[in-house]
């Protein structure tokens, strides 16, 4: 599938429970709306998208696709999400994918054809996915984190902004540290990579 030739226009929707959002990509302009966290209801969140789509004078239709944060975070949000792209899919014929916040993280690094880990927090727990390039990326599905286990590496480490001050940031040597701000315009660059899924969409499990 070549994403870069399907995927122009696009929403948006974000609602892992950090960074709550939903975007509209139209023409190469961006436009993006914070949400209030952890406030995400099915009927909210339709009439959230709604009311934006209608402010930025937007008309969805089967050119657009519309894109999900799996997680990690709250299974709840990213259900929600879910109930909704699918809602507007049956009315719009607008295909969906998704990504997840190991991905959105990486991507600005993307560019480098490195080794990398990329990491999160969910629940007190710190999680990883390796990364590696071989002609194109591949990320492993994720894992608990724990530094005394991993193996010494030049890898580059991708940290989360609201992350960085963690104690746990600490042990990893700086010059392999890598900040990742939260930034939903890099979502053109996991299309650019072909890193976007559009089958068997589901939150993201951690175990």
């Amino acid at each position: 599938m070549n994403n870069k030739k399907m995927i122009n226009d696009f929403l948006i929707i974000d609602c892992t429970g950090v960074n709550d959002s939903i975007a509209l990509k139209v023409n190469n302009r961006f436009f993006i709306k914070k949400l209030q966290t952890n406030l995400v209801k099915n009927e909210i969140l339709t009439l959230e998208i709604v009311n934006f789509i209608k402010k930025h004078n937007i008309r969805l239709n089967s050119d657009f696709s519309i894109f999900i944060n799996s997680g990690p975070g709250s299974f709840s949000g990213v259900r929600i999400s879910l109930a909704v792209a699918k809602g507007i899919q049956l009315v719009k014929k607008i295909n969906i994918y998704s990504y997840n916040s190991f991905l959105l993280n990486a991507a600005p690094y993307l560019g480098e054809k490195k080794e990398m880990y990329s990491i999160q927090k969910n629940n007190n727990f710190y999680y990883f996915c390796h990364v590696t390039f071989e002609g194109k990326y591949y990320f492993t599905h994720p894992e608990k984190l724990d530094l005394n286990k991993f193996p010494k590496t030049d890898s580059l480490f991708i940290i989360p902004d609201n992350i960085k001050n963690d104690e746990i940031i600490k042990n990893i040597d700086p010059g392999k540290i890598r900040y990742a701000a939260f930034n939903l315009k890099n979502i053109d660059l996991l299309v650019k990579n072909n890193l976007v899924e559009n089958k068997l969409i589901k939150p993201l499990y951690l175990s």
